[in-house]
């Protein structure tokens, strides 16, 4: 599945699918990385490929991911930028 596709392609329509979507995303965007892995439909092969790619324990709570490191992580630049904005308000 293409990220830009509209989800109701998801999961060929089961209910429950969209929940475990959303829930996975809003792991993702926290950093919540027990709970990406536990989402996972393999969270054995999840773990074990965060694990190569991000193999020490300071790892294990980065807010960052070996795609695009911490100086280009869109998710934590979208929270700094939402940050920055709370702050003027």
């Amino acid at each position: 599945m293409v990220g830009s596709e509209p989800r109701c392609f998801l999961a060929k329509g089961h209910p429950a699918a969209r929940l475990r979507d959303d829930a996975l995303s809003r792991a993702r965007f926290s950093f919540r990385w027990e709970d990406q892995f536990n989402l996972a439909l393999d969270p054995d092969t999840a773990r074990k490929y965060h694990d190569e790619t991000l193999p020490k324990d300071r790892h294990k709570s980065a807010h960052y991911c070996s795609m695009c490191g911490p100086s280009f992580c869109s998710m934590r630049i979208s929270q700094g930028l939402a940050k920055e904005e709370e702050a003027v308000l």
